[in-house]
């Protein structure tokens, strides 16, 4: 007979499985548990040195708001140089990267030509950011951790 719910201690650990321990750290979705962290770079279309003072810090602003829209989470993003940005975001797996990239550059590009008249100016043909993008993937676990993980008995 079990005993009644009232004289259950509060105090036990609840047995996890092995497969809970390994997710419990993880982002939920309805279907999957997840870490999808990118690390994401672009540069400016001709490298122009156009990224700096007021437009810098209008870029990082307009790049959290993009996120915040799009359902995704930027962990940080930093203008290097004034002529290219790394960012670093979080995505659900269903996010395609290249997508990703284009709503970033797109519609920042969009937002600071607004704001930066003079900006478009020094880009004829009004593109912002250059065609191509770097991206690494990233997380808690090492590539050789998780090799070891698999190969274990």
């Amino acid at each position: 007979m079990r005993p009644p719910c009232s004289s259950i201690s509060s105090t036990k650990t609840i047995d996890l499985s092995p497969l809970d321990k390994e997710v419990i750290d993880l982002e939920k979705a309805r279907s999957c548990a997840y870490q999808a962290n990118y690390h994401l770079i672009w540069a400016t279309k001709y490298r122009r040195k156009v990224l700096l003072g007021s437009v810098e810090v209008r870029l990082e602003e307009v790049l959290k708001t993009i996120a915040i829209t799009h359902g995704f989470q930027l962990l940080a993003a930093k203008v290097h140089h004034g002529d290219h940005i790394h960012v670093f975001v979080s995505a659900r797996p269903k996010l395609c990267i290249p997508e990703l990239v284009r709503v970033l550059k797109c519609n920042s590009a969009k937002l600071l030509f607004e704001e930066f008249v003079d900006l478009k100016l020094q880009f004829w043909g009004g593109h912002l950011w250059s065609e191509g993008y770097a991206v690494r993937t990233a997380g808690v676990v090492t590539s050789a951790k998780i090799e070891e993980y698999i190969n274990k008995d």
